[in-house]
């Protein structure tokens, strides 16, 4: 008998272990999706190819974004969110450096953010405005 207690409490105290971890004061939460991306040069001001993006949480981290497909290159970048506020930080992708920044209004993700070559002998350079809208 005492063992069945033990073992009702301790289901009891998992149960609301998990539904403790997705807080409605989580604030990526409102940044999980999948989005339809427009983005625009600001160097050139030429539009690219529209595309779409995943975003999910990052469960290693409580502030922590993961943006799938950034830049239309089938590759992950995080990004710190911070209430509406997402930062990109400095981080490097292959022979490319990414980092920016932007905000949430809505279903929508405004970020601006560069994109430069590590590579010695390229100067490519270049920074854009996404405008990225929830679609599911």
């Amino acid at each position: 008998m005492i063992i069945q207690k033990v073992r009702l409490s301790f289901m009891v105290l998992l149960v609301f272990g998990f539904l403790a971890c997705d807080d409605d004061s989580d604030d990526r939460n409102k940044f999980a999706g999948r989005y339809e991306v427009k983005e625009q040069s600001l160097e050139t001001f030429v539009p690219r190819n529209d595309y779409e993006v995943r975003i999910r949480k990052d469960l290693a981290t409580i502030d922590q974004i993961i943006i799938n497909n950034f830049y239309n290159l089938d590759i992950d970048v995080y990004a710190v969110v911070s209430g509406s506020s997402v930062t990109i930080p400095r981080q490097q992708h292959q022979v490319y450096e990414y980092k920016g920044s932007g905000n949430m209004s809505g279903n929508v993700i405004t970020v601006e953010y560069t994109v430069s070559s590590t590579q010695d002998d390229s100067s490519f350079f270049d920074r854009l405005r996404a405008e990225m809208t929830l679609i599911d």
